[in-house]
């Protein structure tokens, strides 16, 4: 999410949350990765989205994803720390 805000919708007042898109899981990774590396392609600012923010069910970290030259490709992950960001471990991808 980029950020939360309150605003009237029909007269009601409702709390907003505006959020970036995400590509589906790109297949081969999470195959290569027994379901555990899920890899997403950043869809960019131009595909953002505002949701109700009640019907956020949990909230994840989308990571840069090391081996992408391109800067849009992030992996999610649920419990986010700093060993797993600055983690040296690369995969063989090949």
């Amino acid at each position: 999410m980029k950020f939360f805000f309150h605003t009237k919708v029909a007269g009601t007042l409702e709390s907003l949350a505006l959020g970036s898109l995400y590509s589906l899981a790109d297949e081969h990774l999470k195959v290569y990765g027994h379901g555990a590396l899920n890899v997403f392609k950043y869809k960019g600012e131009d595909r953002l989205v505002v949701i109700r923010a009640n019907s956020i069910l949990s909230a994840v970290a989308m990571v840069p994803f090391k081996r992408d030259e391109g800067g849009c490709r992030f992996f999610l992950t649920e419990k986010c720390a700093l060993g797993v960001i600055d983690s040296d471990y690369t995969l063989d991808l090949e």
